[in-house]
């Protein structure tokens, strides 16, 4: 049997033969099951390629040679995915991590090469944002180059970033989120396959009022999931996609798992950062061309003011609230809530 670094070198020279960018339309499903969806906890097991962009973020243990799932990411093209900066809290060491590409099913612990039409991958760099706090999550996001590039399909393939003009979600709008990590809060193993579920966008100030987060929310966040609970991520999801249907019909991935208090509690929705304020930011790493072709429909829109200097500032852009838009949170702070048990979307 071929070691593991054979097999991705020997993937590279199929890449060349495949001459395949990822470059193709963003943010479609290859199969979709969403009608029969109505609540991953409280989720249900998505079909293969429902949702082509998903990566599984695996730590490789040496000692055993064993791959253990710690976070989701989204495949922004073939050489660069998106994920949440505190799932490296405890290893910012690239050549620790594996990429797994076209996955529904997981073996948490898996060891040998992955089988077809699942991609495995090595992680070139991994590009934390340069303000990130593992103390408050400020700017929880974070870049991972792969290498070799990964070959798109039917099983693989881009997600969507908003378009600079989007703004924030609006509130009400019903989104989804996908993910391998627990299915209640006090498991202690990840999920073995695919979890979907829908979420609704929360107001922020709703989501910042004393009886909910506490003003302890930022504008570069997104709340989504239901006032009563119920329907959330978890640990295990953290990194992975916050998905509103947008221009046609594509799914354009507005947040980031990063964040909660528990799992599916009453008033505890979970946290995301959201993507819009650091498209900048990303273009700076990936470069803008890159960026423009992760994102759907009207290209080449002008870059709003950049947020890699200011990143806890939104862009001072004005659009029309249509799939986007909702208010800015609270900007009160009750320090009453400050002794409540926090639990980070943790790997």
């Amino acid at each position: 049997m071929l070691p593991t670094a054979v097999l991705l070198v020997l993937a590279a020279s199929v890449v060349a033969k495949v001459n395949n960018t990822c470059d193709g339309s963003c943010g479609l499903p290859f199969r979709q099951t969403l009608q029969a969806t109505t609540r991953v906890v409280g989720g249900q097991a998505a079909a293969h390629g429902a949702w082509p962009w998903m990566v599984s973020l695996q730590v490789f243990t040496y000692h055993n040679s064993r791959r253990y799932h710690a976070c989701g990411g989204t495949l922004l093209n073939a050489q660069w995915v998106l994920t949440a900066a505190h799932c490296f809290r405890l290893n910012k060491k690239p050549y620790d991590w594996r990429l797994i590409f076209g996955a529904r099913e997981l073996e948490y612990g898996s060891t040998g090469p992955v089988k077809a039409p699942l991609q495995e991958r090595f992680v070139e760099k991994i590009i934390l944002h340069e303000r990130y706090s593992s103390i408050s999550e400020a700017n929880d996001i974070a870049l991972m180059k792969v290498t070799p590039p990964v070959v798109c399909g039917s099983l693989v393939g881009p997600g969507c970033l908003p378009p600079f003009k989007a703004g924030l979600p609006r509130a009400s709008q019903s989104c989804w989120v996908t993910g391998w990590g627990f299915l209640r809060e006090n498991d202690r193993k990840m999920s073995p396959v695919l979890q979907e579920a829908r979420v609704d966008i929360l107001d922020l100030n709703l989501c910042n009022s004393t009886r909910w987060y506490r003003g302890r929310i930022r504008s570069t966040n997104v709340c989504a999931g239901y006032p009563e609970g119920n329907i959330d991520t978890c640990q295990g999801d953290s990194g992975g996609p916050l998905m509103c249907r947008g221009p046609e019909d594509a799914y354009v991935v507005v947040g980031i798992t990063s964040w909660g208090v528990g799992c599916a509690r009453a008033k505890r929705p979970g946290i995301y950062t959201s993507t819009w304020p650091y498209l900048t930011w990303i273009a700076s790493k990936i470069g803008i061309q890159a960026l423009q072709m992760a994102q759907p429909a009207q290209q080449g829109t002008p870059a709003p003011p950049s947020t890699a200097t200011n990143p806890t500032q939104v862009p001072s852009a004005n659009p029309p609230c249509s799939f986007f838009c909702q208010t800015t949170p609270a900007t009160h702070r009750d320090p009453e809530g400050e002794h409540e048990e926090f639990y980070g979307k943790r790997p």
